[in-house]
């Protein structure tokens, strides 16, 4: 679901497939996504889910990082700053690129919530 190249209405967009992490709440998650072959990224995209102000207990990460795999291991790409938790739009991170085989997104939820992605690009 997170790579199928949907594009969400707005991150409380129930019409297309989600990750959600539900029911674990206020907790370190992941979410990764494979490459077929190894290719040369520059950039992460994750577009978060978020079902306020609905009756649903998802809501945006309170922070995200964005791991690569290079050679069968995780490393942080040097970037000039997080990956955003806004609502609504892609956020993205940048960093020099590297070939990576897969991309790998860590969060934090916030106390009290859940949280899921829509949509992952690697770029």
């Amino acid at each position: 679901a997170v790579a199928d190249g949907l594009v969400p209405k707005n991150s409380s967009d129930h019409s297309i497939p989600r990750l959600t992490w539900w029911d674990h709440r206020g907790t370190h998650e992941w979410v990764e996504h494979e490459f077929d072959a190894p290719r040369e990224i520059r950039k992460v995209l994750a577009y978060w889910f978020d079902d306020e102000p609905a009756n649903g207990q998802c809501r945006t990460p309170k922070s995200a990082k964005v791991l690569v795999r290079v050679r069968g291991k995780w490393v942080e790409p040097q970037t000039l700053g997080p990956l955003g938790v806004a609502k609504d739009s892609f956020n993205q991170v940048t960093f020099e690129a590297v070939k990576a085989e897969g991309v790998r997104i860590e969060v934090e939820l916030r106390e009290g919530f859940s949280g899921g992605v829509l949509e992952i690009k690697a770029e």
